[in-house]
């Protein structure tokens, strides 16, 4: 990747290598038995592994050269060595592949290859994709002409942005394969997969244990309803998998309206309230979504969990907080947690798509202080998410999840050990903006109502 010269160079390299882990390829590739080919295989496969963010280590290396000196002792004249390789299943990182030696009837001379890409679409890293498959390609011996890298160029292009466009979440596939020996070259097909966030929280709730039924409440959340009357409280929580606040705060007497952004999570809401009658509104419907308002003046709490990470902008967290305010009574609190940035941390493209794509979207203190003074909003409490769990996380209650405590941190986003960006919770209050003026001197309406039929 070229460095852009407005991020420091350990902070773009800290994004680098999280990109490079956010990367997935599998492939195979049928190499000609040649003995004595064993450094040149190697190394070959070793600058491939490099080019999809793997790279093998000394002492792997050092392997995967030995399986190939047995692989290539005396090979028959019929047969070729095939690698094959594919993405290491979680907890563990990297590739894995598998090296054989099959016989074939017509053996080839040539390399024979097949494989695909998954990569972030981040439009800006246009130009490094192109340089990285440019690579790949030239390793599997059909380097790109000038005339095919401007084609591939301008198609990475298209597909970036609107990948980019329809969800920060896409990702670009770069499918290639060999030709039939009598036509020679390489072909390359390049489109977008679209994974909605339904299809990601489906996919979670197949797991076992039961991904609502196993999330602890987090501390924050419980300790400001401590502060509240249930009774005289109706709560408004809005988010991504709303059953982790929405279940505790019903079982604490509270009345609580939830609203999903994804509805295999409100569907699994519901399931849960059959089995365990509560105070619970459930909605499948998507908070960040213009046209879906919640209950005006209505709410004394409310609680946006996952939601501001998600945003595009500026701009659209200060129409989702509008929206939050007129739904809030004079008085009521908010509470949601959203990324804050180091002031120094220089704005850059890289770093805003990247933010995106892992639902971390940042903000710096200043650009929050100049959105509250156009809203009815009062800060009174700011604390970084995981300082606050670590300092008051009750011992009896389960761990967070290693997965939620690297995003909280910012290590999605930057690999490194303190990231300048963590996930902070902030505690608004609902200003009064009510004007106790005669009603005669407010606008009047546009038009008046009268009753007809038709």
């Amino acid at each position: 990747m070229t460095t852009p010269p407005q991020l420091d160079t350990p902070l773009y390299q800290a994004i680098a290598r999280s990109l490079k882990g956010s990367l997935s390829a599998q492939g195979q590739i049928a190499f000609p038995a040649v003995k004595g080919a064993v450094d040149p295989y190697g190394q070959r496969i070793n600058r491939l592994f490099s080019l999809l963010g793997k790279p093998l280590s000394p002492s792997e290396l050092v392997k995967l050269c030995q399986h190939l000196a047995t692989l290539l002792k005396d090979p028959p004249t019929s047969s070729q060595i095939v690698l094959s390789y594919e993405p290491a299943r979680a907890p563990r990182q990297g590739l894995v592949y598998r090296l054989d030696r099959v016989k074939t009837k017509s053996p080839s001379p040539a390399l024979i290859s097949e494989g695909q890409l998954v990569l972030p679409s981040i439009p800006c890293l246009r130009r490094d994709y192109l340089q990285q498959l440019a690579g790949i390609f030239a390793l599997l011996t059909h380097p790109l002409n000038q005339a095919q890298a401007e084609q591939l160029e301008a198609r990475l292009q298209e597909d970036l942005e609107t990948g980019f466009l329809l969800s920060p979440q896409a990702r670009l596939v770069v499918r290639y394969a060999s030709n039939p020996p009598e036509e020679g070259g390489l072909s390359c097909q390049v489109s977008v997969v679209t994974r909605s966030l339904a299809e990601q929280s489906q996919t979670l709730l197949q797991q076992s244990p039961d991904y609502c039924e196993t999330l602890g409440p987090l501390t924050k959340v419980m300790d400001l309803a401590k502060s509240f009357s249930a009774a005289e409280t109706p709560v408004l929580v809005a988010g991504v998998g709303t059953a982790q606040s929405a279940l505790p705060l019903a079982r604490q007497g509270f009345s609580v309206d939830a609203m999903d952004l994804a509805p295999p999570f409100a569907h699994r809401l519901g399931q849960l309230l059959q089995q365990e009658p509560l105070p619970i509104r459930v909605m499948a419907e998507d908070i960040l979504d213009p046209l879906v308002t919640p209950k005006p003046g209505h709410y004394g709490l409310g609680l946006l969990t996952e939601v501001a990470s998600r945003v595009a902008d500026g701009e659209a967290l200060e129409g989702l907080l509008s929206k939050i305010a007129q739904a809030l009574r004079p008085g009521g609190t908010l509470l949601l947690n959203l990324f804050l940035a180091s002031e120094e941390l220089p704005e850059n493209p890289l770093l805003e798509q990247t933010a995106r794509v892992f639902n971390s979207t940042l903000f710096r203190r200043s650009q929050l202080e100049s959105l509250l003074q156009r809203l009815p909003f009062t800060l009174v409490d700011e604390v970084p998410v995981l300082a606050y769990e670590r300092e008051h996380r009750p011992a009896d209650q389960a761990k967070l999840d290693p997965w939620y405590a690297r995003w909280a941190q910012g290590q999605q986003v930057f690999a490194m050990a303190e990231p300048p960006m963590a996930l902070h919770w902030l505690t608004l209050v609902r200003e009064d903006t009510s004007d106790d003026s005669d009603e005669s001197d407010g606008p009047k309406p546009l038009f008046s109502t009268v009753e007809a039929e038709f």
